[in-house]
């Protein structure tokens, strides 16, 4: 029986691996494995509560937006609900989801383009869309310049590029002016009229279909819809499918007074639930039977304590833990986030890949660009409400004593963070990462994760080169660094941080 061991299974973001066994050309057993130790929760504990969405956004580089969010939302519930806070204002908000959104877009084309896209290249897959070869095709470059700007426009409000300041518990530390909101709104502009208007899919979709890809109006969409079409192509809707049961938390709150843009849900058994918070968080657990973590470190994210390693642990394959939702394994990501919508934009999904709701490698890509484009036109309709003579911030008190839990939606899927605040400092803390959901290893029943799942029972007609089972472990846009952190398995490190001291002259930095 061949095993196949596949290390680093991502383009840029490493640290997972996977190991199959194969028989007679059929994945019989696959082991999703996450080879880095995270220790974020760690390190806030004991801290003021402020101070955590600062380091939280640190898990990652990638994902820096969505974890400090879903930090302050934990940190913003356990203080309303010990009375010490009401609510955000509406521009705080607003300016919040601008932010969120700006992120997305720029997180969608890094995958669309430059992590899963080239699957489906001329080079890679010999499709003919040579616009989608790495490096040196014409979409793939045009989206790397649209990926600066964006970042370029983030960072007039969020302070900086990775890891915003502005973002704070009770809204956003800073108030912008009208100059810096014009300047933002014509560098989104750029990108809107690079992807073109979302109501040309149908046209431009014939357009890539007759092999007519060199559009100089929405070209972007054009490339877009051919890495659906490549994957439509080589049958991407055939294979990597996982157990049709999706977990979506809303995003987006844009100009509603309630509920959300995306809404949230559960789809399972052939039905969409709407459960509320309470019964939301009352149904996640996570299991260490198979993680590198103490028995004590699974069950209940908001009882649970930070992660403990074991890394000597008896059929352990990897650091990360195993969600559960009502005790099932769930899928999360775009296209969790479009079948709780009940949204099939132009019925790409049901067109292309045989119907809407299903989960498959095509439909994973074809919501992330259905997503892209939606909100991308929520999103300077948001820029245009923003009033810089608003309030963006309420006054936020840290001493209490209280739980809470932010659900928010990150590029790749639900993440919720998880905190205890005992008289001003963190005593628990605990996050759930949209990875750990998709790609966790098994549970203490033995039954795989979404992505096992998957890749179990998918054909492999070359064990030297299993393609497709990487393009469908590219499919979920694994972020490892969201799920897993630093390992040392052969040294220590001990380090004293002293702050500045300000003195007359300058800052005194010995």
């Amino acid at each position: 029986m061949p095993r196949i061991d596949i290390d680093p299974t991502t383009r840029i973001e490493g640290h997972h691996s996977t190991t199959l066994e194969v028989e007679d050309g059929v994945v019989t057993s696959a082991k999703s494995k996450m080879d880095m130790f995270r220790g974020i929760e760690s390190i806030v504990l004991g801290r003021p509560p402020t101070d955590a969405p600062q380091f939280c956004q640190m898990v990652c580089g990638v994902c820096f937006t969505c974890h400090r969010q879903a930090s302050i939302l934990a940190i913003e519930d356990a203080a309303r609900r010990a009375g010490v806070f009401d609510s955000v204002p509406l521009q705080g908000r607003l300016l919040r989801d601008v932010m969120e959104g700006m992120f997305l877009l720029w997180n969608h084309t890094v995958h669309l383009f430059t992590l899963a896209g080239p699957d489906y290249s001329e080079e890679v897959a010999a499709t003919g869309f040579e616009r989608l070869n790495p490096v040196d095709g014409g979409g793939y470059e045009d989206a790397l310049r649209k990926q600066r700007v964006l970042l370029q426009a983030f960072a007039e409000f969020g302070g900086k590029a990775p890891h915003p300041l502005t973002y704070a518990p009770g809204g956003v530390a800073t108030s912008p002016d009208q100059a810096t909101i014009d300047d933002v709104v014509e560098t989104v502009e750029t990108v809107d009229e690079w992807l073109g208007p979302t109501e040309m899919v149908p046209e431009a979709l014939a357009n890539v279909r007759a092999g007519e890809t060199d559009s100089e109006e929405a070209q972007g969409i054009h490339d877009l819809l051919s890495v659906l079409v490549g994957a439509a192509e080589v049958g991407a809707h055939e294979f990597g499918d996982g157990p049709d049961r999706f977990y979506a938390n809303g995003m987006f709150h844009g100009l509603r007074d309630d509920g959300y843009v995306l809404p949230g849900g559960i789809y399972r058994d052939g039905g969409i639930e709407r459960p509320d918070t309470e019964e939301m968080v009352e149904n996640i657990r996570e299991d260490t039977a198979y993680s590198w973590y103490t028995d004590d470190s699974a069950g209940h994210p908001g009882e649970a304590p930070a992660p403990d390693p074991d890394p000597e642990k008896e059929g352990a394959y990897s650091w990360g833990k195993a969600p559960r939702y009502d005790g099932d394994p769930m899928e999360t990501g775009p296209l969790a986030r479009m079948v709780a919508a009940e949204r099939d934009p132009f019925d790409l999904r049901a067109e292309l890949g045989g119907e809407a709701v299903a989960s498959s490698t095509f439909h994973r890509l074809a919501a992330r660009v259905q997503e892209l484009l939606v909100v991308r036109d929520h999103l300077l309709e948001w820029l245009d409400a923003l009033d810089p003579s608003g309030t963006f911030t309420a006054d936020f008190d840290e001493e209490f004593t209280a739980q809470g839990v932010g659900l928010w939606g990150a590029s790749r899927g639900a993440l919720s963070h998880w905190c205890t605040v005992e008289d001003g400092e963190v005593g628990q803390y605990q996050i759930v990462s949209p990875t750990l959901w998709n790609l966790g290893p098994r549970d203490d029943d033995g039954v795989p994760s979404t992505f096992e799942q998957a890749v179990e029972g998918m054909v492999v007609e070359d064990v030297s080169d299993p393609i497709d089972v990487l393009r469908t472990i590219r499919s979920y846009d694994p972020c490892l660094g969201c799920a897993v952190h630093v390992q040392s398995p052969t040294e220590s490190y001990e380090a004293e941080v002293e702050p500045a001291r300000p003195t007359p002259g300058g800052m005194d930095r010995d």
